[in-house]
């Protein structure tokens, strides 16, 4: 992507983000620390980052996508098939996958995810679209705070969970990062996203499935207070 394409495109958001941002609502959301870039924090924090540029929805073309190695996954402790256990393997699941965007190219996604799920497949290519076209995002550069609004184990292999989120991560164009300009301010659209996340139960521990988006908006704050 040449830099004159890039910052037209970033001239183009942030007059849409100027229009579009209002004051954040007083959500119930908790407030994360911040992590190092490609540090995974498997606290109780309720801040998380998504996989595209302010809208997750967008996938990553195909044709540009480049396989992205993970890094060996680290041990999991047990967590038992209730609903404390999905709520904390969850927090520390989304926190792992927030991290990613920070260094796309060294995301442990088979530590994150179950073999052969949809989530696997959308992470893995996201991750190398973002590697490609050298976009981040940074933990200190706004955040996604989520709260969960809904939570069933469907079986005894498989939760399912509706969070309610509030992003206002900012995106960057890292291709210049080793030269005198430095990351380059991509996109900075606030979103609100309700989204329903499917986790399935392998070996005493819960991964990730597969992820919907069920209603988003760059206006409304629809989550509840």
């Amino acid at each position: 992507m040449s830099l004159f394409i890039r910052r037209g495109a970033f001239a183009i958001v942030l007059v849409a983000s100027l229009t579009a941002c209002v004051a954040p609502p007083s959500l119930s959301f908790g407030e994360a620390e911040q992590s190092t870039p490609g540090e995974l924090s498997f606290g109780d924090e309720r801040t998380a980052d998504e996989n595209s540029l302010g809208d997750d929805t967008i996938d990553a073309p195909s044709d540009s996508a480049t396989a992205v190695p993970s890094e060996p996954a680290t041990s999991v402790p047990t967590e038992p098939a209730n609903a404390d256990g999905v709520e904390s393997a969850f927090s520390r699941l989304i926190n792992g996958w927030t991290n990613c965007f920070h260094r796309p190219a060294r995301c442990d996604v088979a530590g994150l995810t179950a073999v052969d799920s949809p989530e696997r497949q959308r992470l893995t290519e996201s991750l190398a679209f973002y590697t490609t076209e050298k976009m981040r995002t940074k933990p200190d550069e706004g955040r996604l705070q989520w709260a969960i609004e809904s939570l069933a184990l469907t079986t005894p292999d498989r939760a399912r969970l509706v969070t309610c989120e509030y992003d206002t991560r900012i995106f960057f164009d890292s291709s210049m990062a080793d030269t005198e300009i430095g990351d380059i301010i991509f996109d900075t659209t606030i979103w609100t996203r309700r989204v329903e996340w499917t986790l399935a139960r392998v070996d005493e521990s819960w991964s990730l499935w597969s992820r919907r988006i069920d209603r988003r908006s760059p206006v409304a704050r629809f989550c509840t207070p």
